[in-house]
């Protein structure tokens, strides 16, 4: 007999501490975790047997599972299955001008914990935080990678945002999709004639793209090529914001904006 649907509300499920296993590693209702997972588990948090987890398998499923054996790769049994019901209507894409270290680690972490759908960090002409080599970007998108998913594992977010690869400005606009029931919108601190309030409503969208400058904000070329390309320029207001305080703004106000908070 396989697991059985949780219940819609269950606080203690939602306390619980939180692993990613391979839907690979799975056989029936056991379940072998990482080596990393395993360590924390039983060195850090000292769990037992016996002790109930809630496993995500990047799918959109939640698991309320049990560990069965202690070893160097650690096995749960799973005991109810619950289909993830966090998704909106309405998908959010950031595209995000590469920032500093830690001010672009902030977004990745903020944009997960709000719900965004998919990451694309890209080189604009006024990046600071620029990809030297390709070793230095793998780096940097495996450590992106890991917040996603302790960001996941913070907020109970089942289905992790998508990392895409590194894009220059030009080739990120030449990608602009402008399919039926999709917007663009490119923030501008030097936008003064539109803002959101003067776009379409946003419920009638199925999929929104948020541009987002760097410390330096974007060029009036640089806003002009994404004109070209669909996005729609639009400013958050008359104060100057930091960059990473930008995107958790404009994120959070598309989603409320969309019927999703």
């Amino acid at each position: 007999m396989g697991p059985v649907p949780l219940p819609r509300f269950n606080p203690y499920f939602l306390m619980m501490r939180r692993f990613f296993f391979d839907p690979a590693d799975r056989n029936g209702d056991e379940v072998l975790l990482t080596e990393t997972e395993s360590r924390h588990i039983s060195k850090s948090l000292r769990l037992h047997v016996g002790s109930q987890i809630q496993l995500f398998d990047g799918t959109g499923m939640r698991y309320l599972a049990e560990i069965t054996n202690i070893g160097r790769q650690i096995v749960a049994r799973i005991l109810t299955a619950d289909a993830d019901q966090q998704e909106g209507r309405v998908m959010l894409h950031v595209e995000q001008a590469m920032l500093k270290n830690a001010k672009m680690d902030f977004v990745v972490e903020k944009c997960t914990e709000l719900g965004v759908a998919s990451f694309t960090p890209f080189v604009s002409s006024r990046c600071q935080g620029k990809l030297d080599d390709e070793q230095r970007g793998n780096k940097r998108q495996q450590r992106w990678q890991r917040i996603v998913e302790s960001a996941c594992k913070q907020c109970s977010r089942p289905r992790p945002m998508e990392l895409k690869e590194s894009l220059s400005f030009a080739a990120l606009s030449a990608s602009a999709s402008l399919e039926q029931h999709t917007l663009h919108i490119l923030f501008w601190e030097e936008e003064k004639a539109s803002s959101l309030h003067d776009l379409p409503p946003f419920t009638d969208y199925e999929q929104i793209h948020l541009l987002l400058g760097p410390e330096g904000g974007f060029s009036k070329e640089e806003v002009e090529l994404a004109s070209r390309s669909g996005y729609t320029s639009v400013t958050l207001g008359p104060r100057i914001l930091r960059a990473e305080t930008a995107t958790v703004a404009a994120v959070s106000i598309v989603r409320y904006l969309a019927g999703d908070m």
